[in-house]
């Protein structure tokens, strides 16, 4: 079952003059909680001894600040070490999703406004398979396959962060895709966030509180580095369902180099980018932080879209054959490939969905998937 994630609303953040600690308050894990009564928990980080008081400013009737009491305020000031601020809430039996708000003011000054949104019983949100979202490819019918979207909120607006298709057998992402564009890229420190993706059964994702076993990293599909305007985004990009076990020297050398590339493609139009795994059947494994066997990818590929002016002001869709251009990059997992991304690298769309069997960037003509102009990518 897939839910809608909704992410943390704007915060205005200041420093601390004196401490130099930025003073903030955010949710550990993501601003969205399930149908059945629980608990999620508000951190807060800021000089030490900066006093602090929570109000509950909408949806009292089913969240509070203590358990089985109802509490609409709290106050305290800033400890040294970890300082959480517990929110209660009640099972959702109505037939929609419901929304909290929460006003955090500090003594330094700082006010942050936190949401939370709490799913209906059986409420199912996709990604766009109708065909309004480029970059999410065709559903293929497979019960091995999950779909998931997630959601965040950039400037009060809700937005797509990425879809993707989850194989359960072999505990990856087959492919992740999202949209680029200068309103994911901002200040946001890398958060190291590393938790279960919500909307996957656990049992299907590996456990990667520490990496997978060998010489082999984390490897985000979605980059970190592509999340940067809040940090409920790039927490996202840190969920387990994200990761694939890769190569050591190949997602810190030439991977990275070309997941840099493919930002500097960021444009007034938006980049739209399709990021994804393949296993062969005889393909090796490794193990995760509880030892359980992990498939190892053979190959990784991207392909991208995107118009050749970048500032169109059309969606893809609205544009001619000769307004728009694709490539792809196929990366066998091997330690070949140096520091930098090359030609070698690079085929066309058409190519990747023949090796794959996905397609991609549905209702774009096929003579744009098989542009293998690479002089416009600046290969």
């Amino acid at each position: 079952m897939i839910f809608v994630i909704v992410g943390l609303l704007a915060a205005c953040e200041k420093e601390d003059e004196v401490a130099g600690i930025a003073t903030k308050a955010f949710w550990k894990g993501n601003s969205m909680v399930k149908p059945e009564q629980g608990v999620a928990t508000i951190l807060m980080e800021g000089a030490v001894n900066t006093s602090w008081t929570a109000d509950i400013v909408k949806g009292n009737d089913w969240c509070s600040f203590a358990y089985q009491t109802a509490l609409e305020q709290r106050s305290g000031s800033i400890k040294a070490g970890t300082n959480a601020l517990y929110v209660y809430y009640s099972d959702n039996t109505s037939a929609g999703q419901r929304e909290a708000e929460f006003q955090l003011r500090f003594g330094d000054g700082i006010l942050v406004n936190l949401q939370l949104i709490q799913q209906t019983e059986g409420e199912v949100v996709l990604p766009d398979f109708g065909g309004g979202w480029a970059e999410v490819p065709v559903m293929k019918a497979n019960a091995d396959y999950e779909y998931v979207v997630h959601y965040t909120n950039v400037n009060g607006k809700e937005v797509r962060n990425y879809s993707l298709c989850y194989d359960k057998t072999r505990k990856c992402a087959l492919w992740v895709a999202y949209p680029l564009h200068r309103c994911y890229i901002g200040s946001v420190s890398r958060t190291d966030a590393w938790q279960y993706d919500p909307f996957i059964e656990e049992q299907w994702q590996p456990n990667l509180f520490k990496s997978y076993r060998g010489s082999y990293d984390r490897g985000h599909q979605l980059p970190s580095g592509d999340r940067t305007a809040t940090r409920d985004m790039n927490e996202q990009t840190f969920y387990f369902s994200n990761m694939t076990p890769q190569m050591a020297d190949l997602n810190q050398k030439m991977w990275m180099n070309l997941e840099n590339k493919v930002r500097s493609y960021n444009c007034s139009d938006t980049l739209y980018v399709v990021t994804g795994a393949v296993f062969d059947e005889n393909c090796s494994y490794t193990f995760d932080s509880e030892g359980e066997r992990v498939p190892i990818p053979t190959a990784y590929y991207k392909v991208l879209l995107r118009t050749k002016n970048g500032q169109t002001g059309k969606w893809v869709k609205q544009c001619d054959v000769n307004e728009l251009k694709s490539i792809g990059f196929w990366v066998e997992h091997k330690d070949i490939y140096g520091d930098q991304p090359t030609k070698a690298i690079c085929t066309t769309v058409s190519d990747i969905e023949k090796k794959t069997g996905f397609t991609f960037f549905p209702g774009i003509s096929n003579d744009i998937k098989e542009d293998d102009n690479t002089i416009e990518w600046n290969f």
